[in-house]
């Protein structure tokens, strides 16, 4: 299964089914946390549904540039709240997603982004 489909198969079920539901389920995250990372890093989880198993990832997810605006509009929001002397947004622009402009506003797409998943074979040393 691609990457692109197994993120849309995550937002099924969570219940995204709509660009609606995206908006608010992306909005309601930057409620839940006081730092830029965090919120960076559930965002990361809504596009990759197998977080827990990936060790390294090469690239960035490319997003259309209105859920890219999007966003970007509430990292700057959140940062001018919780961050106020840093850039507002600038966490998103260094490590947030790609925009794409050939993509249609919402659309996602994996295509200069590899995965790379832990060995379960690997065991960890002490």
């Amino acid at each position: 299964m691609t990457l692109e489909n197994k993120c849309r198969e995550h937002w099924k079920a969570l219940g995204i089914m709509s660009t609606e539901n995206l908006k608010n389920y992306i909005a309601a995250l930057f409620n839940n946390y006081d730092h830029q990372e965090n919120v960076l890093i559930e965002l990361c989880k809504l596009v990759f549904p197998e977080w827990d198993k990936i060790s390294r990832i090469k690239g960035y997810p490319e997003v259309g540039n209105d859920i890219w605006l999007f966003i970007c509009r509430l990292f700057q929001k959140f940062d001018q709240k919780h961050h106020p002397n840093c850039m507002p947004g600038g966490a998103w622009m260094n490590t947030g997603f790609s925009v794409n402009h050939n993509l249609e506003g919402w659309d996602i797409n994996f295509a200069n982004c590899k995965v790379e998943y832990h060995n379960p074979s690997q065991s960890k040393k002490g």
